[in-house]
């Protein structure tokens, strides 16, 4: 009896963890407020860039995909900016053994990437609030600030482009 109970535990556990969304928040879901620090020290909140559509990328330094997308995100970002479409926000998951600011900041400055808003997760609360279990992980929000698209795994401008093109 206490091994079909085991097994039935087993089983159940592994089903839920098969069967759990990517991420906790979804399409149509408020993201709510987190706020960050970005490499030159500044705080950054979601909340106050309310009215704005905002990309959020999560992201770190040694993952290979998310190295590959880095230059598709350079480019955006050079989009938006002249457009004044979108903001473009890159979250590094800043645990302080793989990555940490200084690595961080040496890695956009080695590979160019300076114009790009890097922010640091530096206690995983932004992660944790997402429900980030993959990286990289994208999200677009909506100008009313609700999950309008996720997509997970590394990405293409166009891709993201074609989300930002379908949310208000």
């Amino acid at each position: 009896m206490l091994k079909r109970c085991f097994y039935f535990i087993l089983i159940t556990a592994a089903a839920l963890i098969i069967t759990a969304p990517a991420t906790a928040l979804t399409v149509g879901d408020s993201v709510g407020d987190i706020t960050l620090t970005d490499l030159q020290g500044k705080s950054v909140s979601l909340s106050n860039m309310r009215g704005r559509r905002i990309v959020l990328n999560f992201w770190a330094t040694w993952c290979p995909p998310c190295r590959s997308e880095m230059p598709e995100f350079v480019r955006m970002n050079s989009t938006l900016y002249e457009k004044g479409e979108a903001i473009l926000l890159m979250v590094n998951l800043t645990d302080g053994k793989r990555d940490t600011k200084e690595k961080v900041r040496e890695f956009i400055r080695k590979k160019g990437y300076s114009s790009l808003r890097v922010l640091l997760d530096q206690d995983g609360s932004a992660a944790d609030h997402f429900g980030i279990r993959y990286i990289p992980t994208t999200f677009v929000i909506s100008s009313d600030g609700k999950v309008s698209g996720v997509i997970q795994g590394a990405t293409t401008e166009d891709a993201v482009m074609k989300l930002l093109e379908e949310t208000k």
